[in-house]
């Protein structure tokens, strides 16, 4: 009479039992460990917000630098300024390159000073009169024309600096981007009445 049962024999005094991997159901349970195996799941919880975490960590160093740059323009366009309201630049015929270098000599954080900033100095009798520049052509991009008038004795200067800081992170774009391009125009400007220095 054949019984379809699972016999243990033994041998030796040990007892031998039917491989469970070579049955159907030994297939199946096999299967079902691996799948609720959750060896490795930590790891790709990880990758998941890996990207997300250290974009989170980079757009906050960003916006420190953006910040960082925007103090190191002030700065560096109030320090230059001074030589204007007391006649040094009047005095010895500095030109706008030589006005960006005074500027640029004065920045630690702005790469690439001399090609991307830009200066415009505007000169009039009286406060009421300032009128700022604008920075930005029609298509959002920071245009070349600006003025370069440092007045004379006893007249009100307008000194206006622009950057262009480039952004890289998208996450910090697209709440720090003033720019068509995707950057951010950072922008100085300091306003004072030249003193009666003397004009030659």
């Amino acid at each position: 009479m054949n019984n379809n049962i699972n016999t243990v024999s033994f041998q030796e005094g040990k007892a031998s039992f039917p491989d469970a991997h070579d049955s159907p159901k030994g297939g199946k349970r096999r299967k079902m460990r691996l799948w609720r195996s959750e060896r490795g799941a930590t790891l790709i919880e990880f990758a998941f917000i890996m990207i997300p975490f250290f974009m989170l960590i980079f757009g906050i160093f960003e916006v420190g630098f953006v910040f960082w740059g925007i103090y190191d323009l002030e700065n560096a366009t109030e320090d230059a300024a001074r030589q204007i309201r007391t006649g040094q630049v009047y005095a010895g015929g500095v030109d706008l390159d030589g006005f960006k270098s005074r500027v640029c000599s004065r920045v630690s954080v702005l790469g690439n000073c001399m090609t991307k900033i830009r200066i415009d100095v505007q000169s009039y009798d009286s406060f009421s009169q300032l009128t700022s520049p604008t920075a930005l052509d029609g298509d959002g991009n920071l245009q070349n024309s600006f003025s370069y008038s440092p007045g004379g004795p006893g007249q009100v200067v307008l000194v206006s600096a622009f950057y262009e800081w480039p952004l890289i992170n998208p996450m910090t774009g697209i709440s720090l981007s003033n720019m068509a391009n995707g950057n951010r125009l950072l922008r100085a400007s300091v306003a004072f009445r030249n003193e009666p220095f003397p004009e030659n």
